[in-house]
């Protein structure tokens, strides 16, 4: 009996093109959900292997159409910018946008549906804490717009497999893909290494995944990850200080020399949210708004293990994930432009 297709919701952008070209280079038939209008240009040649059904997931109807003889589904359709004031839209897509989708996936039978949330969804420990699946939300050292409805959107879909929805999570930490707006992606940062405008770095740090070692995971827990459960998708934990001179030695560029103060930080963020305020296009705020600023201080890390131990997910090194960005960024014009600001 002929398998039947894969639906990839997020297609269009740079995390859900790396999970594409694998599904498609493995032989599997893929069907993309595709709002009108979005652009395929992350697939390269890729556009032509591929079935679009035409949709969005906060439609529904459109939803369901598209699930239609799907036998499994990778739900990565998201707002990822990192902005408070995208609250609404965050809402739209990543709750009722994630509720749609599972809720199409559970009444057409599918065999399983793996949906890629975000570490932000189990919430920002303290320093002196590396967070796995079980930290309690309520120990989050902070919370925005992007972390409250990653967790309402994860939840629900985890609810409705109380209802017989064959379901796996996924919790990346930050990706390092190339693509996305360099505005608020780590594509930027490295654009900027190579425009030698990286000469400072927070004090704080994160946790970081490669778009192999996420793509790994998403695979894995599709074939053998516990239905009902969670799992951190995360390659390290690095300060922001590690991580600019990686970067910088990488490309090779003179590496950050500073530590930018946390009140420099705090002004220049507060700046930012005045001229935001001033902008009819909440997308063309910077990301280095308070709600960010504050977290930029900090060291929010992660622990993978559970991953490693039960998924087998591969642990890459982040040299090649750069490499990677620099060379997407030179090609691109340093990635300045935005190539857009939602995957459907």
């Amino acid at each position: 009996m002929t398998a039947k297709p894969i639906l990839v919701t997020g297609a269009t952008g740079c995390l859900g093109a790396q999970l594409t070209r694998r599904l498609v280079a493995d032989g599997h038939d893929v069907v993309l959900l595709k709002r009108h209008g979005d652009q395929l240009g992350m697939l390269g040649s890729l556009r032509r292997g591929v079935e679009i059904r035409f949709g969005d997931v906060t439609d529904p109807a459109s939803v369901h159409r598209a699930m239609r003889g799907i036998g499994s589904v990778y739900h990565l359709a998201g707002v990822a910018a990192p902005l408070n004031r995208l609250a609404r839209v965050m809402w739209e897509v990543n709750v009722a946008g994630a509720y749609n989708v599972a809720r199409a996936a559970l009444e057409a039978k599918v065999d399983r549906m793996v949906h890629t949330s975000s570490v932000a969804a189990i919430g920002y420990p303290p320093d002196s804490v590396t967070a796995n699946e079980s930290f309690a939300a309520e120990e989050s050292v902070g919370e925005t717009a992007y972390s409250i409805t990653k967790r309402h959107g994860e939840a629900i879909v985890r609810g409705l497999f109380t209802l017989g929805l064959d379901v796996v999570v996924v919790n990346p930490s930050a990706v390092l893909a190339p693509g996305g707006d360099a505005r608020f992606s780590w594509s930027g940062l490295v654009a900027a290494a190579l425009r030698g405008q990286l000469r400072a770095m927070p004090r704080g740090g994160t946790a970081v995944c490669t778009a192999d070692d996420l793509v790994d995971g998403q695979l894995k827990a599709m074939s053998h990850g516990q239905a009902g459960e969670r799992y951190i998708l995360s390659s390290a934990n690095v300060s922001y200080r590690e991580l600019g001179r990686l970067i910088a030695d990488t490309v090779g560029v003179t590496p950050p020399f500073a530590e930018a103060p946390d009140w420099a930080l705090g002004a220049i963020g507060r700046v930012n949210q005045v001229i935001a305020g001033l902008r009819r296009d909440p997308y063309r705020s910077s990301v280095l708004v308070p709600e960010n600023v504050a977290l930029m201080t900090r060291a929010l890390y992660y622990d993978q293990s559970r991953a490693v131990r039960e998924l087998g997910i591969t642990q890459s090194p982040l040299e090649p994930a750069i490499q990677e960005m620099a060379m997407w960024c030179r090609q691109s014009a340093l990635g300045g432009a935005a190539r857009g600001r939602r995957s459907s």
